[in-house]
């Protein structure tokens, strides 16, 4: 079935409600979220406040673009709860000429890839705001327009299935990767705690390197840089690092087998096994195992909710959080029989990887929740299309 193309400006309508501000009032404006995630509210502000800003009246049930990120999917419908906001210049709203084109329709198509190509060719120029959506361009594009009671029926499914896809990643998300991983210190200490037969402290297992390289220090054999923004919390993982010879300012050499751990903000619970020759910030310490003293079991107990309790507890008053390597070197630790190391260390090994392969489970999950909504808008509005 052949579907009738229209020009924007022959259904919808510019809606303008200029305010005439009060400075004894206070005004909540709203803003438009990208990528069809709809409308905010901003802090209430005194109208003095506002000045010679231009503003107009929000009404429910309008089709809002910002015109500087429409072309991201900055595109919503007002709702009952924006009567008696207020938007600025920047916010197009637009109501339905007549019956035509239902609103909620017009919010769906706009946010779909169709709606959002057209809204690009329409917002010339780089990025950013740079690229502003003028209202005689959008006015000016041609849509595709359904019967009214078809696209009111394909409104009322996408509105359904929004609503579900949110809850079921919300409901993903509230035990999601990032909640697992946290959950990884209390395992280890449960685990640490029944192999252990006594308690120590840092000190006892390892010692504290101080291999200062300067600007223009030959760092040899160190090839890679590793800051606390490649060490994932709590898991001990390294996700990544960079090549030497962007850094200022002094670092600490490490070698494969030292632990390193952050402690600046130690909350974040970064502690890894080098597995390389390599520079890290001086927000890290730089541990060396002794003689006998396996460093995966440090790095776990650095980890474990033991230390990490200790940690946040002696740091927890202070502004940007800092452990003192004296403090450190105190933190007490169970340790097992040495007999029992290689053993322990197995176990703990195993349960990081089945936490990490659930936190992956988790992660598809989420991708998979997340790309729910727009297949189905593609359905109706893709080339392919039941329009």
């Amino acid at each position: 079935m052949t579907v009738e193309r229209v020009r924007v400006g022959d259904v919808l309508r510019l809606a303008r409600r200029p305010v005439t501000v009060d400075p004894l009032r206070e005004y909540e404006e709203i803003g438009v979220r990208s990528f069809g995630k709809g409308i905010f509210h901003k802090v209430p502000v005194g109208g003095a406040a506002l000045g010679s800003k231009r503003v107009f009246e929000i009404h429910p049930g309008e089709l809002v673009l910002s015109n500087v990120f429409a072309w991201e999917g900055a595109v919503a419908v007002s709702s009952e709860a924006e009567r008696g906001k207020i938007g600025s210049h920047r916010f197009m709203t637009y109501e339905a000429i007549d019956e035509r084109i239902d609103i909620n329709w017009a919010a769906w198509f706009f946010k779909s890839e169709a709606g959002l190509e057209l809204l690009g060719k329409a917002s010339p120029g780089s990025a950013g705001r740079n690229r502003t959506l003028a209202v005689d361009r959008f006015e000016a594009i041609q849509i595709p327009l359904p019967a009214t009671l078809k696209q009111r029926n394909v409104a009322t499914v996408l509105n359904d299935w929004w609503l579900r896809s949110q809850h079921l990643e919300a409901e993903i998300a509230s035990n999601g990767p990032d909640v697992l991983a946290m959950r990884l210190p209390i395992l280890v200490e449960a685990i640490i705690r029944r192999s252990a037969i006594h308690e120590r402290v840092v000190e006892d297992l390892v010692e504290l390197v101080g291999d200062v390289v300067h600007p223009g220090d030959d760092p040899g054999p160190a090839a890679t840089f590793v800051g606390l923004q490649h060490i994932e919390g709590h898991t001990g993982r390294r996700l990544g690092g960079q090549p030497l010879g962007a850094e200022t300012g002094r670092k600490f050499r490490f070698r494969p087998g030292d632990v390193v751990y952050g402690y600046l903000r130690p909350y974040l619970n970064k502690a890894w096994v080098a597995d390389c020759h390599g520079l890290c910030s001086v927000d890290q310490y730089v541990l060396r195992p002794k003689e006998g003293v396996d460093p995966q079991l440090v790095a776990y107990l650095l980890r474990s909710a033991g230390v990490l309790d200790q940690a946040v507890e002696l740091t927890h008053s202070l502004q940007l959080p800092r452990l003192r390597s004296g403090l450190l070197k105190q933190a007490r630790i169970n340790i097992p029989r040495s007999e029992d190391t290689a053993e322990l260390v197995d176990r703990l090994n195993s349960t990081t990887e089945r936490v990490l392969a659930a936190a992956e489970l988790k992660r598809r999950q989420m991708r998979a929740a997340a790309s729910l909504h727009p297949a189905l808008m593609n359905e109706y509005f893709g080339s392919g299309s039941r329009s």
